[in-house]
């Protein structure tokens, strides 16, 4: 049962630059794509992310949520989704 294709998980996930997690507080960002399926895209477009939207670092310590600034509004994502969503610097 557990080696069905179902459970496994994916080992080469496409990448669109560098990865939210990756990137230091007070660095200005835009979103450049997701990695994750439709429930992933839809929670992060209610929260104002999304492909091409632009944002702010507030925290990134390396461990627990990232914070950013978007909208006037600020959103803590979980560590996990922040290496799901790509960025690159503006």
């Amino acid at each position: 049962m557990f080696g069905s294709r179902r459970f496994r998980r994916r080992k080469n996930i496409p990448q669109k630059g560098k990865s939210l997690a990756d990137y230091s507080a007070g660095t200005n960002i835009e979103i450049t794509g997701m990695h994750g399926g439709p429930y992933f895209r839809q929670r992060l477009g209610e929260l104002g992310l999304f492909q091409g939207a632009r944002a702010k670092i507030i925290k990134n310590d390396r461990f627990g949520p990232v914070i950013l600034k978007v909208f006037n509004s600020k959103i803590a994502l979980g560590r996990h989704q922040a290496k799901r969503t790509y960025v690159k610097k503006i």
